[in-house]
């Protein structure tokens, strides 16, 4: 029988945890006291911003945005005050859901870089108007409120012990308090290095933690660390949802590796090879694990044999994850939609994070946690009312395609929503042809501009771009092929909201 606590969840959406500000069933009109008072204060720079977009009616958004751009609004700001709108008035608990156009941000922010100038800024519209949705969502489900920090802040001798302690005892409050000194105090980089562990800790929202990690860096990056404090404020919040007892998407956090793999990773650390070729010419290992990840049940002892592995340098760190990324595409494949989805972003979020992790242990962690969580998906998956067809991607054959580059394109994306599996061989046949892909990605992209309706479609299409070159060679094709499981197909009708953000944006 479902808790009371995950009725609540999958009723409204949300969750709450103790001593957060999240006041239910109350809108925000009939409240008295000051915005300021309510929320969290921001930088006085992006501050106007973000109140414009947060006061502004959805059906005005777009006209009132493009005044701001036709008077020399910069598009770093743009993107800052989009993301710290969503911070501050959507609840993390969830990280998901509406959350999700906190997450959309950086990868809006991926596909303007590759968009042509005219379309750079239709990514960001879309982020506005899904703001919107998520407020409302968020006004009618309890109405949270990122608020300014109470209680005395831990020195910044002993911060980082009591964020550790706080972190372990799922103690939400308490965390708040010590990432602030720490945003107060230590470099970004010593933070950072400190919080991919608590990403890749706990699958249980189906990746979304050690996305949020990642997505949560990478923004700040862009947009600066001058914004740092509200954004690991909810960044902590949303790592404690479901505390450790409630078993969520077929596990509890006692149920996972996570335990197991902190101590396999102090084994490996030191004998682990660092390989960041992007290229292992010898596919034999990589297709040994991925047998593993697809047949064993055990997650555990899958990552005892890959640590065995790294260890006598038997399987590279390069051989291992070349195994997940292709396990990830393979359960995109075997049951497309929400879980697949994830599959392929969350081990894209934990690559990023073993790619950027400083310290050889964390990065032993990373790697091991992507192993299991590989094994947790499909098991959950498994046991859903889809199930799990019989696809295997390493015995994929690649169709004939005998056009040049934008004519095979145009044919593969014409294929997408309509027959997934020979769009996926013609992928294949395409990406070994021309292995950069360029077209592919390119039309791709274009795709999603004019027919995204849902934030999947541009965070999934950014982390299995990514993924393809994060594989060796002779693996691209094969992710290739993933991709045409969830990217939008030429035959779907254009998006009528992207529409009117065409002629708006033509006409700043």
């Amino acid at each position: 029988m479902p808790t009371r606590r995950q009725l609540l969840t999958r009723l409204a959406g949300y969750s709450v945890a103790p001593g957060l500000s999240l006041r239910l069933g109350r809108p925000r009109s009939s409240q008295a006291a000051p915005q300021e008072q309510r929320q969290v204060t921001l930088c006085a720079d992006i501050q106007p911003l973000v109140q414009l977009i947060e006061n502004t009616p959805r059906e005005r958004c777009f006209e009132r945005i493009a005044e701001e751009l036709r008077r020399g609004l910069p598009y770093r700001d743009f993107l800052a005050a989009l993301y710290l709108a969503g911070i501050r008035n959507v609840n993390p608990q969830p990280p998901g859901f509406k959350f999700h156009c906190v997450f959309v941000i950086h990868a809006a922010h991926q596909m303007s870089l590759d968009a042509p100038a005219a379309d750079r800024l239709m990514p960001l519209f879309w982020a506005l108007d899904n703001f919107k949705i998520s407020q409302e969502q968020d006004a009618n489900q309890g109405d949270f409120q990122l608020r300014p920090v109470t209680g005395k802040l831990p020195s910044t001798t002993l911060a980082w012990r009591e964020f550790r302690a706080a972190m372990s005892d799922w103690d939400a409050p308490r965390a708040d308090r010590a990432i602030v000194s720490l945003v107060r105090n230590a470099s970004a980089h010593e933070i950072i290095s400190g919080l991919w562990e608590y990403g890749a800790r706990d699958y249980r929202n189906i990746g979304h933690k050690a996305i949020f990690v990642t997505n949560t860096w990478r923004t700040l990056q862009t947009i600066g660390w001058h914004h740092a404090e509200p954004a690991l404020r909810s960044l902590v919040l949303g790592l404690l949802d479901y505390g450790q007892a409630e078993k969520v998407n077929g596990f509890a956090f006692e149920d996972q590796t996570y335990r197991s793999n902190l101590q396999l990773a102090k084994t490996v650390s030191d004998q682990m090879v660092a390989d960041r070729t992007g290229s292992a010419t010898d596919p034999g290992p990589a297709q040994a694990l991925l047998a593993s990840l697809r047949d064993h049940d055990n997650a555990v002892a899958v990552c005892q044999h890959l640590a065995n592995e790294l260890r006598s340098k038997r399987c590279t760190p390069q051989q291992a994850w070349d195994a997940i990324h292709l396990t990830a595409g393979e359960l995109m494949m075997r049951q497309p939609g929400i879980f697949g989805i994830h599959t392929v972003t969350s081990s894209s979020a934990l690559r990023y994070a073993y790619d950027t992790a400083r310290e050889r242990q964390t990065q032993s962690l990373l790697l091991l946690q992507a192993a299991g969580w590989m094994c947790q998906f499909r098991q959950f998956m498994a046991g859903q009312q889809a199930g799990l067809n019989d696809t295997a991607i390493d015995q994929i054959e690649a169709a004939e395609i005998d056009e040049t580059e934008p004519q095979s394109c145009q044919r593969i994306f014409a294929q997408i929503g309509q027959d997934p599996l020979l769009a996926a061989t013609q992928a294949m046949s395409y990406a070994a042809r021309h292995p950069l892909a360029r077209d592919f990605k390119r039309r791709g992209r274009n795709l999603i501009f004019r027919k995204a309706t849902d934030a999947h479609d541009y965070k999934y299409a950014v982390s299995i771009f990514e993924d393809y070159h994060r594989v060796s060679p002779s693996w691209r094709p094969h992710i290739l092929a993933t991709a045409t499981y969830h990217l939008r197909g030429s035959s779907l009708p254009d998006s009528p909201l992207m529409n009117r953000a065409r002629k708006i944006i033509d006409s700043i």
